[in-house]
């Protein structure tokens, strides 16, 4: 069994996305930057994922670079991940070494999109110093770029978003930062090869962007935090089952569920199947057929 999970704004969180409960609770330091730490943890949801831990194998899987998933001093230390995915998908990670396997896979889906430097130069013609403060190429294979989200332009943006689309990359923007993504790169298939190298049978997964949307039609159960990208788009749309809580609360909610669904006996895995598959059916997009991955 595979537990899968985003970690920021899913399972880690800044002092200012943690949530109003939070803000006078004690919580746990989990990421170091710059002498400072920076991103938590509450007390309860580590105390659940250590107990899920111990039945399931946990895999982080971030669209952090590998340098700053290592930032995350915690999750390395306390759970010590034999598999985590990185970059967006675009790095899978056994015992902290980068798969070459996978990133020969990479590659290969890159060439199937527009070439980032085209990418970018039809960015900058939307971007301006007013909005965008910096951007960076993360490991070679997405952009991620800091801006002022007050300032920034929601038409242009959106329609920058369609013409993405035809070049073959998507847009997510979390918090302060947006990323350019080609479509060879997604955490849904840098999971589905953790799976095959792990020999697992079945995955519960949770994440709240829409670059995690990939990552959660890959697993069996999916479950999402009651805040972000997907709750904004998919409230109402019955395709998500949510948390009952939002910020860190969402944690602990998560972890939580997912624990009761690995325990459920077999009839009602099998009807959370049909409820998946259900969703897949109403959403296209979502349940678009992956190619396996052959090593």
């Amino acid at each position: 069994m595979i537990f899968a999970s985003d970690l920021d704004r899913t399972l880690i969180y800044s002092r200012k996305a943690m949530g109003a409960a939070f803000e006078a609770a004690e919580v746990i330091p989990v990421e170091l930057y710059q002498g400072e730490h920076i991103s938590f943890m509450s007390p309860e949801a580590s105390r659940l994922l250590v107990e899920l831990s111990k039945t399931a194998l946990f895999v982080p899987v971030t669209t952090r670079t590998i340098e700053q998933y290592e930032r995350i001093f915690y999750i390395r230390e306390t759970f010590q991940p034999q598999y985590a995915v990185t970059s967006n998908g675009g790095n899978v990670l056994i015992d902290g070494v980068p798969d070459p396997d996978w990133q020969r896979h990479v590659n290969e889906a890159l060439a199937r999109s527009e070439d980032a430097k085209k990418v970018i130069e039809a960015f900058d013609r939307i971007a301006s110093p007013e909005w965008v403060k910096s951007y960076r190429h993360s490991d070679n294979l997405f952009y991620s770029i800091i801006l002022d989200r007050e300032k920034m332009p929601l038409d242009q943006v959106e329609d920058f978003r369609k013409e993405l689309a035809g070049m073959y990359w998507n847009l997510s923007i979390q918090g302060r930062k947006m990323y350019l993504v080609p479509n060879g790169v997604s955490k849904g298939d840098g999971l589905l090869h953790v799976k095959k190298l792990a020999g697992a049978s079945r995955i519960a997964a949770s994440g709240d962007s829409l670059l995690d949307e990939s990552l959660l039609k890959a697993a069996d159960y999916a479950i999402v935090p009651r805040h972000g990208e997907i709750y904004a788009a998919h409230m109402e749309s019955g395709i998500y089952t949510f948390t009952d809580r939002e910020g860190m609360g969402a944690a602990e909610d998560l972890i939580a569920k997912i624990t009761e669904w690995f325990a459920a006996p077999p009839a009602s895995i099998e009807d959370a199947d049909a409820a998946v598959q259900a969703a897949n059916d109403t959403n296209p997009q979502i349940s678009e057929t992956r190619k396996p991955f052959q090593p």
